[in-house]
C-alpha cells in the first residue's frame, strides 16, 4: 500500500517523500503521526490517541503536536492537507494507492473505536519492529519476556527507593516540595515533607535495618544514619557542597562506602566511614584514580568481590560504567547521558543503555574481564526507564523518571518542550536553536516568531551539552568536542572540552576547561584569545567573558566593559548586563551594576540555561512527571 500526500509519493516503509525533483525526509515522531492518519477510517485522529502515539507516557505540552503538525505541513507544502479539527483532533486528506485498483479518496469515518483500534495496532508494529531490529542486531535470540509488577505510583519525580522487608522508602521531588514516602502494598503514606524540591536525596537500608539517607537542611548537606529505616537518628556525616549527591553501599552492619570529596577541589571518590569510630578513610585497597590528572566523580558505586562498580564521569559531562579493581580499571560502557544507578547482584550486572533499553552482564568471577560486553535484556522502551536496583534479590526499575527540561519564560508567555528533554537552547538573530536529547542521539529544532522552521535528527554516540547559530551554521559542543552540522552529520572542528559557547552572529566565543577561544570569520576553526577567562556571553555589540586575573568584563580585544560584583553567570538583557543565581526553588535575574532585581523565575533555573528571548528571558526547568517503581520478573 502506497500513499500521496498533495502530490507527494511515501515510500512504503514511509521514512521519505518525493514530487518531481523534491525528495523530503519523515523523521520517526512523524511516521508514527502519519502511520496513525492512513490507518483512521477517514484519516481524522484524536489529539490524544496521536499524542499517545507519538510520545507514549512522556509528559510534552499541546504545543509539541502543534509543532509537529506544522512541521508536516511545511514539508508537504499544504496547510490544508493537515486539518484541525477543534477541540477534537487533526484529519489528514490524502490519496491511497493499490497495485491491483486505482487512486482512492480518504475512507468514511466510522466511528472513534476503530481509530482507536487502529492506534493501538500501530503502536503494537512500532514496538516488534524495534524488537525485531534488535533481535536480528544481536543475532536473532530471543528475549526473555518480562512481566511488570508496580510497586509505588507517584506524581513526583523519583530521586531513590530501597526495601525493607515488604516496605519501600521512596524518596521524591516536585517543582517546589520534596517526600519521603513509606510505601506498603502500594498505599503510600507520608514520613517527611519540605517545601523545596531535593530536601530527600539518596537512601540505602541494610539488612539490619539500618539507614543512611542524604538530606538538605538549612542548606546544609548531610549524611544522616538512623538505627532502623528513618527511624532513631544515631550518627551523621556533613557533606561539603549542598549540589553533591552522594552515593552509599553498606559493607556491614557498622561500615559503608560513601562517595566523598573532602576538600572542595578535589576528586569525588570513595570512601570508607565506620560508624564504631566515626572515622572517615579513604579507600586504598582498590585502584580509584584515574589515568590522568583530571577530577572525576563517582556518581554511582556499587561493592562487587574485591572491587566497586563506579558510574564515573571523566570529564565534563563523559560519563563511563567501570569496575574498579585491587590494580586494574575496566570500561564497561559509555553513556551519552548521566544515569542514576545499576543494579548488581551476586550473578548479574544490569544497567539502562543509551537507547533505553536494558543491558546485562553476568558476574562469574570476583573482576571483571575487560573483554567482556553487555549483551540486551530488555529492547528500547517508549516509556522512560531508569534506577534498576536489586532488591532482596528482586530486580525493580523507575517507569517515566524523565527529569525532563522544558524551556519556560519569566513572563509565562513562552513554553517549548522536545522528547526526552531540552540539554540547551541559543537566541541569535532571532532564530532560537534548541537541542534535546532522544533515545538514539539527539535533536535541533529551530524557531522563529514561534514558527518551526527547521528540525534536525541525529543519531550519533558523541556527547553533546551546548548548541549555537552562527554564520547559518549550527555548532554543537561537549566532552566530544566541537562540531559543526552539516545536515544530519556533525563535523570535527576542534577537540576542545566546550563548557559554554556564546555568540550574537557576529562574534563567537567558546568557553572550555583551559580558556576562551574565538572562531574565525568562517567558523572553520578556532584561536585561544585568554588562557584566563571564564563565563563568556554576548551582547547585541559584542562577545565578551570575565578575566580571572583582574575580574572585569572584558571583551575580545580585551578591554575593560565592567566590573562584575558577584562570581555568577552573566548574559545581555534589553542592553544590561545581569547575573543570576537560585535560591530555594527559584531563580533571580539581578542588574549587575545596579543590583536591581530584573525578573524571578517561576522554578529553579536548570542547566545554568537562561537568557534574553527579545523582551522576555527565556530558562530551563522542570515539567511534571508522572512515575512509578517496578518489579521486573524475566520470564
Amino acid at each position: 500500500m502506497r500513499y500521496k500526500i498533495s502530490g507527494y509519493l511515501l515510500s512504503e516503509n514511509l521514512d521519505s517523500a518525493e514530487k518531481g525533483n523534491q525528495f523530503i525526509d519523515i523523521t520517526h515522531q512523524e511516521k508514527a503521526a502519519l502511520e496513525l492518519f492512513f490507518a483512521a477510517p477517514d484519516g481524522f485522529v484524536e489529539t490524544a490517541s496521536i499524542e499517545s502515539a507519538v510520545w507514549g507516557e512522556r509528559v510534552v505540552t499541546h504545543n509539541s503536536l502543534r509543532k509537529l503538525i506544522s512541521g508536516l505541513r511545511i514539508k508537504f507544502d499544504d496547510k490544508d492537507a493537515f486539518k484541525n479539527i477543534r477541540g477534537k483532533g487533526y484529519q489528514l486528506l490524502f490519496e491511497q494507492l493499490d497495485a491491483n485498483e486505482p487512486a482512492k479518496q480518504p475512507l468514511k469515518h466510522s466511528g472513534s473505536r476503530l481509530t482507536w483500534i487502529a492506534s493501538c495496532t500501530v503502536l503494537t508494529l512500532c514496538c516488534l519492529t524495534v524488537l525485531l531490529f534488535i533481535l536480528n542486531r544481536s543475532g536473532g535470540h530471543s528475549l526473555p519476556k518480562p512481566s511488570i509488577q508496580t510497586v509505588f505510583e507517584s506524581k513526583d519525580y523519583i530521586l531513590d527507593y530501597a526495601l525493607f522487608e515488604d516496605t519501600f522508602f521512596v524518596t521524591t521531588r516536585d517543582k517546589s516540595s520534596s517526600t519521603l514516602y513509606q510505601t506498603k502494598n502500594r498505599q503510600n503514606s507520608v514520613l517527611m515533607e519540605a517545601d523545596f524540591p531535593g530536601a530527600f536525596r539518596g537512601i540505602e537500608i541494610h539488612s539490619s535495618g539500618k539507614t543512611i539517607m542524604h538530606v538538605i537542611e538549612d542548606a546544609r548537606c548531610i549524611i544522616k544514619i538512623y538505627a532502623e529505616p528513618v527511624r532513631q537518628l544515631i550518627d551523621q556525616l556533613a557533606c561539603n557542597r549542598q549540589n553533591s549527591f552522594p552515593s552509599f553501599d553498606w559493607i556491614d552492619e557498622h561500615r559503608f562506602y560513601v562517595t566523598f570529596n573532602v576538600e572542595p577541589n578535589a576528586s569525588i571518590e570513595p570512601y570508607i566511614y565506620d560508624l564504631r569510630t566515626q572515622h572517615l578513610e579513604k579507600v586504598t585497597a582498590i585502584n580509584v584514580s584515574p589515568a590522568t590528572d583530571n577530577k572525576f566523580i563517582d556518581s554511582f558505586i556499587k561493592a562487587y568481590g574485591e572491587g566497586l562498580f563506579s558510574l564515573r564521569i571523566n570529564h565534563l559531562d563523559q560519563m563511563s560504567l567501570m569496575y574498579l579493581g585491587h590494580e586494574k580499571q575496566h570500561i564497561l560502557y559509555q553513556f551519552r547521558g548521566k544515569p542514576y544507578s545499576v543494579a548488581v547482584s551476586d550473578d548479574n550486572l544490569v544497567f539502562v543503555g543509551n537507547h533505553n533499553e536494558l543491558l546485562t552482564v553476568p558476574l562469574n568471577n570476583n573482576d571483571i574481564d575487560s573483554e567482556i560486553f553487555p549483551t540486551l535484556l530488555m529492547a528500547p522502551q517508549t516509556n522512560k526507564i531508569d534506577d534498576p536496583l536489586f532488591l532482596q534479590d528482586d530486580l525493580y526499575i523507575s517507569v517515566g523518571n524523565t527529569s525532563k527540561r522544558v524551556i519556560y519564560s519569566t513572563s509565562g508567555d513562552f513554553t517549548y518542550s522536545l522528547e526526552n528533554g531540552i540539554d540547551d537552547f541559543d537566541y541569535t538573530n532571532n532564530i532560537l536553536t534548541i537541542l534535546g536529547t532522544t533515545n538514539t542521539g539527539y535533536v535541533i529544532e529551530q524557531l522563529q516568531e514561534n514558527k518551526l522552521i527547521n528540525s534536525v535528527y541525529l543519531t550519533t554516540a558523541l556527547n553533546f551539552r551546548h548548541v549555537a547559530f552562527f554564520n547559518d551554521n549550527i555548532y554543537l559542543a561537549g566532552a566530544s568536542g566541537l562540531y559543526r552540522l552539516n545536515r544530519t552529520k556533525p563535523e570535527l572542528i576542534d577537540k576542545l572540552k566546550v563548557v559554554e559557547l556564546a555568540t550574537n552572529g557576529q562574534c563567537f566565543l567558546a568557553e572550555a576547561d583551559d580558556g576562551v577561544y574565538s572562531f574565525n570569520g568562517d567558523g572553520n576553526s578556532v584561536r585561544k584569545i585568554a588562557a584566563q577567562g571564564e563565563r563568556v556571553f554576548s551582547s547585541d555589540q559584542e562577545c565578551m567573558y570575565v578575566d580571572k586575573l583582574s575580574g572585569k568584563i572584558v571583551n575580545e580585544q580585551r578591554e575593560i566593559i565592567a566590573s562584575p560584583t558577584m562570581n555568577r553567570l552573566l548574559f545581555e538583557h534589553n542592553g544590561q548586563i545581569v547575573h543570576w543565581y537560585s535560591k530555594g526553588d527559584k531563580s533571580y535575574i539581578i542588574d549587575a551594576i545596579s543590583q536591581q532585581n530584573i525578573a524571578s523565575t517561576r522554578n529553579r533555573v536548570l542547566n545554568k540555561k537562561v537568557g534574553s528571548y527579545g523582551d522576555d528571558i527565556i530558562y530551563l526547568g522542570h515539567a511534571e512527571v508522572n512515575t512509578s517503581i517496578v518489579k521486573v520478573t524475566f520470564l
